[in-house]
Parts: C-alpha cells; structure tokens; sequence
C-alpha cells in the first residue's frame, strides 16, 4: 500500500483559487440568465444563440469530427429551461449559420432518449 499524500500549503492555495475561480463563474453565468438575458430583444436573442451554436458546432466538428455531437436531448431541455421561446429563436438562428443545416439529424439528436 503506498503512503496517503497531503497536499502542501501551495497546492492548497492553488486548489482553493481554483474553487473561487469556478464559484466566481458559476455567479456570473447565474447573474447571466436571471438578470441580463431575460432583457434582451428577439435580435440580441437570436445574436446570442447564433454565436453559442455556431461556436458549439465549429469546436465540436474539430473535436469529434460530427458538429451535430452538441445537441442531444439533455442539451435540448437545458436551453428549452434557459429559453422557452427557443424552437422560435433557432428557426432564425439556422439561415445565419452559413452552410446547410441538417434538420432531420438535429430533430433525432435532440428526441434521442428523451423518453
């Protein structure tokens, strides 16, 4: 059996920053949904959702060579809780993402296992 290890004093300084770091982006990202993004117009909503998804797919497509790998059924109800009005804003979202959107693939991500 080898030796139970304890942190030093620095590490724990780094762990602890890495708490607050994560705690202090937690907020933000809260403060994000409850305060600011209920105030914004179906355009700055349509801006926002563009550059997430955009950004999803294009970081998604490089990772696992499949840019519909970000939506999934979980993913769906999570923006569906954030934004209700979401399958509205999205039908404005997709012509601005600049290539051809699969419809059929993104309907079975997000039905998949939604049972």
């Amino acid at each position: 059996m080898g030796k139970n290890y304890e942190l030093s004093d620095e590490e724990k300084k780094i762990l602890q920053k890495h708490k607050d770091l994560a705690e202090k982006a937690n907020k933000k990202q809260e403060s994000f949904w409850s305060d600011e993004y209920p105030g914004y117009s179906v355009d700055e909503k349509v801006k926002y959702w563009l550059a997430s998804i955009h950004h999803g797919m294009r970081m998604q497509g490089e990772a696992t060579g499949d840019q519909y790998s970000e939506f999934s059924a979980e993913w769906y109800k999570y923006v569906k809780l954030k934004e209700p009005a979401f399958d509205m804003i999205f039908e404005k979202v997709v012509p601005l993402l600049g290539f051809d959107f699969n419809w059929n693939e993104y309907k079975g991500r997000i039905a998949a296992n939604s049972k």
